[in-house]
């Protein structure tokens, strides 16, 4: 682990304390295994990290991390490494050496909670901060969704896409070739989707067998704790009349919401742009998901690209957000078209770059 990332973590640490403070809570038990990555670089399994108002913290986990931690971290000046067992316990008694009132994460368990007392919670703190992605940050998610998108170039150009095989086997070779690329392994479970089965949003894999028409396939990888997102759909065979049509308005669709992505615009806006098109093309009953999220240490993080949200929520520059409108028609077919973007001074950058436009396998 280079010097850059503990000099990275330990300045979201300095920013995630002068929240504390403003929040007059003496110290936040954070739970939540990736917002303990986020700060201290730390991957295991099991882990607890306090950070106190008064600028020390503490790292608990256990015995099979002993190692690991100390390496992943660097074994910071202000943060304590502990090893043991009862860590809930230890992290209670070292937030309260600095006051009574700390607070606890939103994702904490409620039988935690209450066996801690039923400490106040206090939302937003970490997940404020990974909101806007930092350098190191993007670097990361670049890579990711690089190492997918070449791996998907590949896959189709080797006919990784054909019809007679099944939809399980197709996918499964799309995920071994992902993981001996490099990857620490996938970031959902892959859909691809043939069919009718292409109706539904999310309709995983299934052991029937690839037939000519449209193929959605919705994938993505982890590499180095972040990860990628997206979805391709290719048309086995010349498409017909409906495949065309559709595949025409939710391309124009996708455009039209990667075309307004700029520091400002409401991420409400982000959804009317996409789902514009596919209205007046006569089609907007059936998308029936709302157009992005932001990806990060998870998948599905925030922000939002949907109908519903407020109005002061906005791109800033460092966010991302995935645009990805779709149309399933229920016994017919349908399609999605997803890339993942970051938000920059001027406009976004997309971090998949194999073409969106129809593919003919």
């Amino acid at each position: 682990m280079s010097i850059k990332f503990f000099d990275a973590y330990r300045t979201r640490r300095a920013k995630a304390t002068g929240l504390v403070k403003d929040s007059e809570h003496a110290g936040l038990l954070i739970s939540d295994l990736k917002n303990v990555r986020y700060l201290t670089g730390f991957s295991g399994s099991n882990g607890l990290l306090v950070i106190r108002e008064d600028g020390q913290h503490l790292l608990l986990t256990d015995g099979r991390y002993d190692t690991q931690v100390r390496i992943e971290t660097g074994e910071p000046e202000d943060v304590r490494i502990e090893i043991g067992r009862k860590l809930f316990d230890r992290a209670a008694e070292f937030a309260k050496e600095a006051g009574e009132s700390f607070a606890v994460e939103p994702s904490l368990d409620y039988g935690q909670a209450q066996a801690l007392g039923n400490p106040p919670v206090l939302g937003s703190v970490v997940e404020g901060l990974r909101l806007v992605k930092d350098e190191l940050e993007v670097a990361a998610l670049a890579e990711a969704g690089e190492l997918a998108d070449s791996v998907w170039r590949s896959f189709i150009e080797d006919g990784g896409i054909r019809e007679g095989i099944t939809e399980i086997q197709a996918a499964a070779e799309l995920e071994f070739q992902l993981r001996t690329a490099g990857a620490d392994g996938l970031s959902f479970d892959t859909i691809l989707a043939s069919g009718v089965n292409a109706a539904k949003p999310h309709a995983g894999v299934s052991r029937e067998k690839i037939v000519p028409g449209l193929v959605t396939v919705d994938f993505g990888v982890y590499l180095d704790g972040y990860a990628s997102d997206q979805t391709r759909t290719v048309c086995v065979g010349e498409p017909d009349e409906l495949a065309r049509e559709l595949y025409d308005v939710v391309y124009r669709s996708q455009k039209a919401g990667e075309a307004i992505l700029a520091p400002g615009v409401e991420l409400r806006n982000v959804d009317a742009a996409c789902r514009d098109v596919i209205a007046e093309a006569g089609y907007g009953e059936f998308f029936v998901h709302s157009t992005g999220h932001g990806v990060g240490l998870d998948v599905h993080e925030a922000p939002r690209a949907a109908a519903g949200v407020n109005p002061e929520e906005k791109l800033v520059e460092g966010m991302t957000v995935t645009v990805e409108p779709g149309i399933y028609i229920p016994g017919k077919t349908g399609l999605r078209i997803e890339n993942t973007y970051v938000i920059t001074a001027d406009g976004a950058k997309s971090f998949n770059a194999s073409p969106t436009e129809l593919i003919v396998v």
